[in-house]
């Protein structure tokens, strides 16, 4: 029979009347299903008493199902986008609670730019929040609303409402919505409001980096030294392998004299930096702060000449280093250890300097010493004369080299001047410093000036002014000596122990994290419920992201951990397949993983091209290696890896054996038909369509693998399908059920006329479900001759469900 025979079978078929339970008056229209506003259950405002009786789980399922396929297809069209989210809110109207349900909806209507779902989507989002809520979905959601309004006012009146229906519901999402509005207010200049919301984001979630630094700009006084080295510390725990934001908390903990925090915090950085770069030595930038704040801590000061002697023993030489070590030798007493490590440091001194002065005027670029080993200069010597080792001759004499050599530097110019107040030499010392910017050393110079003219007032005044500039430096330890001798003591602006006290509040006694590898902070899993499932059995697992570190896992865009996750899968036995991508999300149902625990995320294994070829070949016997990887990146290879590369990709293995027939067993399971019962005929129908498949595959040329065929076998098949009291046709009221998934099923198996004739026959159920099944399939097989039908249904079928399908397959979406 020709196609157009056939559908004018169809158009037949429905305009028979519809069973008198499937029928409403034309006074009773309410427009289409799929009005602008739904109720905040997710729910249609028109849904049809008929929709409103039924609950079908099973079958709300297979529409998700259906709808997950097409959401995930490649490049997806906004017909296709409309067909899933149709499925989507019927799946709804049969199983309201259907958890997965709401958040795969949300994703696909803010994807739908074709039409405006905004009310759709805000009564969807405040019925899915909770703490549990996957924040990724959530946040697409929010961003998708804002765009949707033309006007800030408007926006602002927004984030105002969802802060009450949405951050209510969910601590993360309830800060992130303050940060947006403080950020709009701070732009209309509405700074006392802005910093309301902006203080609410980062009370709710001191992870909100944005809402700091706004908070920062507008309102520093708001954000107390223990507040910002919290936030330091915070941003270590984000991304403990940050380099910057390791140094960075490090050096504010040494600017606010917290001297056993900072030892600790440079000791983290030294293990990080060997780490991320492990062929180069660790900078003085982190080796110097490290060993001058274990200096200054109450019992540390042996870690100093440990500093010292790892970077004798790789070869390098700092004076300024030997300097510490000399005067940490000194504090701890040991005078010998002190006296050995000053005249090493001297003579390693006078050995440089030679060596530099008869390179200095080479041009041979391979001269011994040039641009090798380590370097000295006239400035360090003079300081170490004037701080480390205190000899005023000495340091006269190289501060003047020093000055000579760079008369403009304020550095020099500043040594000088300490020199000559070493050396008695008062005046001198004053004119020289009146004519730079004012250093640490330039005040202290001040200060003894101040008190040999009498001052001693401001003279305190220029010596607290100098210790707070840097107040673990040598030249702070001398202003204090001379402070002291004055009967004052230093009083810092901000009190450490204060500080320490909040901090040891947050973090308990662990300021400082014990730097741990990223692979072995984490570990990562796929586990699955067994290591074999039969032919159409679900296929799911669960990716188990392991906390092994002492730290809270944070999982963000800035984080360790950025939630990205990447599943492949390679088929083999009786076929090869390999199906990359099989699984790609970005995930956040938690934004913190506890230290011991695992943060879980399930993943839909069965779709895509993994879940036909697994239905399509029943008897062939595979097994599938799946490869999880962890924020995936590409290499210059062309190879796909984690994102930390040292953390190795987890793989798992599953066999799914073919199905062993018998011509016994099949009768049996044909005859079963006829019984009454959902749960096996809905089995049955799957295995069925799946040999039905399977046939019509093998029968385009040589076999791929043995497996089992008669030639009674696809007619007792299709019969099964098409029999007056088949998997298709059934009569009997409590098969609609088998009806839908049987449908459901077929939608890779094509169609012959007996086929599409036992379908077409479903477009006139009582049972709405069922009509938008059999449109859905229909329209799939005969695409560009469904037309007059969809046409027909859109009019005149009294399920808004089943006309939003009609709408979506025939295009014709309106905004």
């Amino acid at each position: 029979m020709r196609k157009g025979t056939l559908f004018g079978v169809i158009l037949a078929l429905l305009s028979c009347p519809l069973p008198a339970r499937a029928q409403r008056s034309a006074a009773g229209e309410a427009g289409p299903f799929a009005p602008p506003l739904w109720s905040a259950s997710g729910g249609s405002g028109s849904a049809s008493p008929e929709a409103a009786r039924l609950l079908a789980p099973s079958v709300s399922q297979s529409f998700y199902d259906i709808a997950f396929e097409l959401a995930h297809s490649r490049d997806a069209t906004g017909s296709e986008l409309e067909q899933a989210i149709a499925l989507l809110r019927a799946a709804l109207e049969l199983d309201s609670g259907a958890k997965a349900v709401r958040p795969l909806l949300i994703d696909v209507a803010c994807r739908q730019r074709e039409r405006d779902y905004s009310s759709m989507v805000y009564g969807l989002l405040v019925d899915y929040v909770d703490e549990f809520a996957d924040l990724e979905v959530a946040e697409h959601a929010i961003e998708y609303l804002l765009g949707r309004v033309n006007s800030r006012e408007e926006r602002e009146r927004l984030l105002e409402q969802m802060i009450g229906t949405v951050g209510s519901k969910n601590t993360i999402l309830g800060s992130d919505l303050a940060g947006r509005l403080g950020l709009l207010k701070a732009q209309k200049a509405d700074f006392e409001a802005a910093r309301f919301y902006l203080l609410q984001a980062y009370k709710n979630n001191r992870y909100n980096k944005a809402a700091f630094a706004k908070l920062l700009e507008l309102s520093p006084e708001d954000i107390s030294p223990a507040t910002y080295l919290e936030r330091l510390r915070l941003a270590l725990r984000e991304n403990p392998s940050d380099i910057e934001t390791a140094v960075a908390f490090a050096q504010y903990a040494e600017q606010l004299q917290l001297y056993e925090v900072a030892a600790a915090a440079y000791g983290y950085c030294v293990e990080l930096f060997a780490y991320l770069y492990p062929s180069e030595p660790v900078p003085a930038r982190i080796y110097l702060p490290w060993a001058i704040s274990s200096y200054n801590t109450r019992q540390g000061q042996s870690r100093c000449l440990e500093i010292a002697k790892r970077l004798r023993e790789q070869g390098r030489f700092d004076l300024r280093l030997e300097a510490i070590a000399g005067k940490a030798a000194v504090k701890i007493g040991d005078m010998e250890m002190a006296t050995r490590t000053f005249q090493a440091a001297e003579e390693k001194t006078r050995q440089l300097l030679i060596l530099q002065e008869a390179t200095q005027g080479s041009t041979d670029p391979d001269s011994p010493g040039r641009d090798r080993g380590p370097h000295v200069s006239c400035e360090q010597l003079a300081w170490f004369y004037c701080f480390a080792l205190p000899i005023p001759d000495r340091a006269l004499d190289w501060a003047n080299k020093a000055y000579k050599a760079d008369p403009n530097s304020p550095v020099s110019a500043a040594i000088l001047s300490y020199a000559l107040v070493m050396n008695k030499e008062v005046e001198s010392a004053k004119s020289l410093i009146s004519n730079y910017e004012r250093s640490q050393i330039s005040d202290l110079t001040l200060a003894q000036i101040q008190l040999a003219q009498g001052q001693a007032d401001l003279a305190v005044e220029t010596l607290n002014s100098a210790i707070a500039m840097d107040p673990g430096s040598f030249a702070a330890e001398r202003a204090r000596e001379i402070l002291a001798r004055q009967g004052r003591n230093y009083v810092p602006p901000i009190e450490p122990d204060a500080v320490l006290a909040l901090l040891t509040r947050v973090f308990g006694d662990a300021l400082v994290p014990a730097f741990t590898p990223p692979e072995q902070a984490i570990s990562a899993l796929l586990e699955l419920r067994s290591d074999t499932f039969p032919y159409g059995s679900e296929l799911s697992g669960i990716v188990a992201i392991a906390n092994n570190s002492s730290e809270p896992l944070v999982i963000s865009d800035d984080c360790l951990f950025k939630g990205n996750i990447r599943i492949d899968a390679e088929i083999s036995g009786d076929l090869d397949v390999s199906i990359p991508n099989l699984v790609f999300t970005q995930t956040r149902t938690a934004f913190l993983g506890e230290p011991g625990r695992s943060v879980l995320i399930p993943a839909r294994l069965m779709s895509g091209e993994l879940k036909k070829t697994l239905l399509t070949y029943p008897q062939a016997s595979l097994e599938i290696k799946f490869t999880l990887y962890l924020d995936p990146v590409v290499t210059k290879e062309g190879k796909i890896t984690n994102r930390l590369t040292r953390i190795r990709p987890a793989t798992v293995r599953v066999e799914r054996p073919g199905v062993v027939l018998t011509g016994k067993d099949l009768r049996k399971q044909f005859n079963a038909i006829s019984q009454p019962g959902q749960g096996q005929k809905i089995e049955t129908a799957r295995l069925f369509v799946g040999l039905l498949a399977e046939q019509h595959v093998m029968s385009g040329g040589k076999p791929l693998y043995r497996f089992m065929y008669a030639d009674w076998m696809e007619p007792l098949l299709r019969s099964a399908l098409v029999h007056e009291s088949g998997l298709l046709r059934n009569p009997a009221e409590d098969q609609w059920i088998v009806k839908v998934h049987t449908m459901a099923e077929m939608l890779a198996l094509p169609l012959d006329h007996a086929m599409t004739s036992a379908v077409a026959e479903n477009l006139n159920h009582g049972k709405w479900p069922v009509r938008m099944m059999a449109i859905y399939l229909l329209n799939k097989n005969q695409q560009g001759e469904f037309d007059r039908v969809l046409q027909w249904i859109v009019k005149n079928d009294p399920s808004g469900p089943v006309r939003d399908m009609a709408i979506a397959l025939s295009g014709a979406v309106s905004g």
